[in-house]
């Protein structure tokens, strides 16, 4: 590549007949008249066309967009070469165009919304460069299609992957702040949504309470307006204990002039309870009872009553057997 250069220079010398030495002053006065060549070009007036995509913006409160689409503006504008020049290389490439201003129709349960270009051109040349001349607009009329916006309010659920330390558990519900959040959109999109969850919250060797914030997790509905992005959380984690207790059988329906003997004639109850409450289970908080069935070999022991904050209760034995003794 550098010695075609090379020859190219050579053979510019030897055409022009420039001497070596005259080289450097001849190609400063070359880069100085293309220089003033160029803004002489770029200072003059050009005609030409560009491309702009249109941002719908200032829609009513009640309404939203049912195709969320930005059609493209085709203007035809007359500028100095500089502007035109600027407005390719600039990353500016949308064009606000207030709902505002357009004029509404009614279309069945929809508005019709529409844009006429030769009522719009002085907002369009307020949005342009100073010194671009708006001369034409392409496409003459944008339609867009507006659906009331309908609101519903439903619960948020929190996805969780927790894991506890030895000896501790969640207690109670995981608290949301806010519970709830207020969705917008089609009235038919909204109406399939009972609730909505948050990302998964995932949290492992847990031995305290805790808190913090997480994201609604987003639906698959660009549709869709959401009054809040994220959530405040708090999880209540306490410490339990195993305890045991052993409790005396009772049966019911023995046949007459029969007493029974049940191997064995107690059960053991084991149970999970909080360490804070461990203190206040007592015996009479729990009762058995075993119904005779002859039937049966052994007879299943069930448990009529137990107190409320005790969880994870397990009978040993389950079952018992038994002689009846004629009396």
């Amino acid at each position: 590549m550098l010695s075609k250069l090379t020859f190219l220079l050579n053979r510019l010398i030897v055409v022009l007949r420039i001497e070596r030495k005259q080289l450097p002053v001849f190609l400063f006065l070359f880069t100085l008249s293309t220089l003033f060549w160029i803004l002489t070009v770029l200072s003059k007036d050009y005609t030409t066309t560009i491309h702009y995509k249109a941002d719908f913006v200032n829609l009513p409160d009640d309404k939203l967009l049912i195709e969320d689409k930005n059609p493209d503006l085709h203007l035809q504008v007359m500028a100095p070469g500089f502007t035109i020049l600027a407005h390719h290389l600039s990353f500016r490439k949308h064009l606000p165009l207030s709902v505002s201003t357009f004029i509404p129709k009614k279309k069945g349960n929809n508005w019709n919304y529409y844009w006429l270009a030769k009522q719009s051109i002085s907002q369009l040349q307020d949005l342009l460069p100073a010194n671009m001349q708006l001369l034409h607009v392409q496409p003459n009329r944008i339609d867009v299609l507006l659906d009331e916006k309908y609101e519903r309010v439903i619960p948020i659920q929190i996805k969780k992957d927790l894991s506890f330390k030895d000896l501790f558990r969640q207690k109670g519900a995981i608290k949301l702040d806010p519970s709830t959040i207020v969705i917008s959109g089609p009235k038919a999109v909204v109406e399939v949504f009972s609730s909505i969850s948050t990302e998964n919250l995932k949290i492992d060797d847990i031995n305290s309470s805790c808190s913090g914030t997480i994201s609604i997790e987003p639906l698959n509905h660009s549709e869709l307006n959401y009054s809040l992005s994220q959530v405040n959380w708090e999880l209540s984690v306490e410490q339990y204990t195993e305890g045991e207790i052993k409790l005396p059988l009772s049966i019911m329906n023995v046949p007459e002039n029969y007493k029974i003997k049940l191997f064995p004639d107690e059960v053991a109850v084991k149970y999970l309870v909080s360490l804070d409450k461990f203190d206040l289970v007592k015996k009479d908080m729990f009762l058995t009872n075993i119904i005779f069935d002859n039937t049966k070999k052994r007879l299943p022991i069930e448990l009529v009553r137990q107190a409320d904050f005790i969880e994870n209760i397990r009978l040993k034995p389950e079952k018992v057997e038994y002689f009846l003794i004629k009396k």
